[in-house]
């Protein structure tokens, strides 16, 4: 069974997205570090909750990724992974996405660029 990604304490903007992520040492490669899958998989969690994102439940949009394009800046330090994303642009059905992940400490694990295609307003479920 794959590890899991469940981002934790999720913040929601308009557009943005923010959570944070606790690090297991089933998310480990051979060398101890965090694997680079489990980062990609993250880095699309926080991306496809800001493609469709609003603080009101019922303009949610659920969104599929189209393209991700993946930066890996620097080794995860201890403590928790803090995720943040935001629209770019985009319009009614595509938009275009940023995220970055820092470690506990504040520095840059990585950094992403994404396509997401919206689904309807209320679409996402919680």
């Amino acid at each position: 069974m794959p590890p899991s990604l469940r981002v934790e304490n999720i913040e929601r903007g308009v557009g943005s997205a923010a959570a944070t992520f606790i690090m297991g040492p089933e998310h480990l490669n051979l060398k101890g570090m965090l694997h680079g899958g489990i980062i990609a998989g993250l880095m699309d969690v926080i991306m496809t909750i800001a493609a469709g994102s609003h603080p009101e439940p019922a303009q949610r949009r659920f969104s599929i990724t189209l393209s991700l394009a993946l930066n890996f800046i620097g080794i995860a330090g201890k403590g928790p992974l803090v995720l943040s994303a935001e629209t770019t642009g985009g319009g009614r059905r595509t938009c275009f996405c940023e995220g970055r992940i820092e470690d506990g400490e504040g520095n840059l694990v990585a950094t992403a660029q994404g396509a997401f295609k919206l689904m309807e307003p209320g679409s996402e479920q919680t």
